[in-house]
């Protein structure tokens, strides 16, 4: 799983260098969405991610971002019933 944690590519994200093992566990242990088309010129990162993440733990690649919008209202709403379940 480690072969390539110390590799460092651009990431177009963030705007600076980065190394593959912040790339393979940016959310919360899963891979940034971007991770096929930062990392596919440095190794073969399809084997790489079938060999070590289940399907499901890299299912959303490739979907699209979701909508701006909708991810305001979600969070807003999530707040909301915090503030709600805090009093």
């Amino acid at each position: 799983m480690h072969s390539h944690d110390q590799q460092q590519n651009y990431c177009r994200k963030l705007g600076h260098h980065l190394t593959f093992s912040y790339c393979r566990s940016e959310r919360n242990g899963k891979p940034c969405p971007m991770v096929f088309d930062c990392w596919f010129e440095k190794f073969d990162i399809g084997s790489y991610m079938k060999t070590h993440f289940q399907p499901e733990d890299v299912a959303y690649i490739g979907q699209g971002k979701p909508d701006k919008v909708m991810t305001l209202l979600e969070l807003i709403q999530r707040a909301q019933n915090t503030a709600l379940g805090a009093k």
